[in-house]
């Protein structure tokens, strides 16, 4: 396993995690005081997504659509449906939302919105697949698994979403 660590200001320290050959398997979004050593030798491509998202933390516009995420949903163990509600949670333009209703309905199982809170709850490439522009039905935001809801919050309206 190899460990990339990167720290963003007014957010904390986070770490990128990759496989022995290569494939990105992790994200850790950053926590305040959180300390991550790295380990191993990064891939080549380590700093360009490093400096990805730190510019999105710092408000820069980025889906991360060209980044493969099949390796980490392996890694994480998802079922084929926690990787179909990933691929359309990704398609959720920045500023925007869906319910987890919306999702479930675009996984082609409508009533299966708890497992869609599931999938996102899980996490796999968090900011890179954005699960917190996944909210309730009612408007309300939800949760935002152990970083709660003010993390959520924060980065809907990095993004220009006005959450109630």
């Amino acid at each position: 396993m190899r460990i990339r660590a990167y720290s963003v200001d007014g957010w904390g320290t986070g770490c990128l995690r990759w496989d022995d050959d290569g494939a990105l398997v992790g994200h850790d979004e950053p926590e305040p005081g959180a300390r991550v050593i790295d380990r191993g030798a990064s891939p080549a491509d380590a700093d360009g997504l490093v400096s990805r998202l730190v510019a999105v933390l710092s408000g820069a516009v980025d889906d991360f659509l060209d980044i493969e995420c099949g390796a980490a949903a392996d890694a994480a163990g998802l079922t084929p449906f926690e990787v179909e509600v990933i691929a359309h949670v990704r398609r959720i333009p920045r500023g925007e939302s869906a319910s987890y209703a919306e999702i479930a309905e675009l996984a082609g199982r409508p009533r299966a919105w708890r497992a869609v809170g599931t999938a996102c709850g899980r996490g796999v490439l968090s900011i890179i697949v954005p699960y917190h522009r996944v909210i309730r039905s009612n408007g309300d935001i939800g949760d935002y698994g152990p970083l709660g809801t003010p993390r959520k919050r924060r980065l809907l309206e990095l993004e220009g979403f006005r959450a109630l």
